[in-house]
């Protein structure tokens, strides 16, 4: 997954928004911008335990970095929500619900798709997410 931006870039980010950079939203921007697909804010909070940031602080950052475009929160769980790091340029997702990966897609079909469908019931979109959840080729391989 293409990783355009750095710790100290997302930091720069939140403190020209007027958040002030602790310790704690360091490890938590290092932290996720080292992962690999998707996580939960509890998962989260697990492996920030040697650095005794609280749940609150965990889930502020997060909400802040979905804000600044750096994480996408997927809703593929009704009972929680995950979060993954994303690229800089708008795109979707594709989620595996047997093994949990996810594949960010660009198409541009999809996005003419959109606004035409919008556009056809009269709606001005602002924005728009999708989220396809079904079964990746390799667990498909593995049936």
């Amino acid at each position: 997954m293409p990783r355009q931006r750095d710790g100290e870039r997302v930091l720069r980010q939140l403190s020209a928004r007027g958040f002030r950079e602790t310790e704690a939203r360091r490890a938590i921007v290092e932290t996720i911008l080292h992962k690999d697909g998707q996580f939960t804010a509890r998962q989260l909070h697990e492996e920030l335990e040697p650095w005794d940031v609280g749940r609150a602080t965990v889930f502020r950052t997060l909400d802040l970095l979905v804000e600044l475009g750096v994480l996408n929160r997927l809703h593929t769980d009704e009972r929680c929500s995950s979060y993954v790091v994303c690229a800089d340029q708008h795109h979707h997702h594709l989620v595996c619900e047997r093994c949990g990966t996810v594949q960010e897609v660009s198409d541009p079909r999809i996005e003419r798709a959109v606004r035409a469908m919008a556009v056809d019931v009269g709606f001005r979109a602002r924005e728009h997410r999708l989220e396809i959840v079904g079964i990746c080729d390799q667990c498909q391989d593995v049936s």
